[in-house]
């Protein structure tokens, strides 16, 4: 099974874009609601105004983004006045007019549509992620996440079992 299904097979061709040069508020929306719809929708490929791909942004990248602007030392420095909330509503405003372009990752998971499951399988462990493009000639054609390649598993596991 893992060497007869292909990358193309399994792949969402469904998923989540944002512009290069997005505002990090528009790229947290955009993934709150791919992940609302589907938990494993947790990455943004990034294209330029062509359509052509710049990397992706996971929604791990985004918690970090925040992580530096709410913890900054000029932010710990306001919350001197015991306001958390209001130190937190400051630390939001200046985040919400950061760029994302420094958020991208280009070293991400790239498998070609015809290759095995396997294969896909491979390139997650290597790159330690869940997920993998599925590209060909530069252009993304689609995601596969680790729950995809699991449902098809899983139903011929059972089929062979039951």
């Amino acid at each position: 099974m893992l060497m007869r299904k292909r990358a193309w097979d399994i792949m969402r061709d469904d998923y989540t874009r944002v512009e290069a040069g997005s505002g990090l508020v528009s790229l947290i929306q955009v993934l709150k609601d791919a992940v609302s719809e589907d938990a494993d929708n947790h990455i943004a490929v990034v294209v330029d105004e062509t359509g052509k791909y710049k990397g992706v942004i996971t929604m791990w990248n985004v918690m970090r983004k925040l992580e530096q602007c709410v913890f900054s030392e000029d932010m710990l420095l306001k919350y001197s006045d015991g306001d958390w909330d209001r130190a937190f509503t400051r630390a939001c405003k200046a985040c919400s007019d950061k760029g994302v372009d420094d958020l991208l990752e280009d070293n991400v998971p790239s498998v070609q549509p015809n290759d095995p499951l396997v294969v896909v399988v491979e390139s997650f462990l290597k790159h330690r992620r869940g997920w993998a493009l599925v590209r060909e000639g530069g252009k993304v054609l689609g995601v596969v996440f680790k729950s995809d390649i699991f449902k098809e598993v899983s139903r011929d596991v059972l089929a062979q079992l039951t």
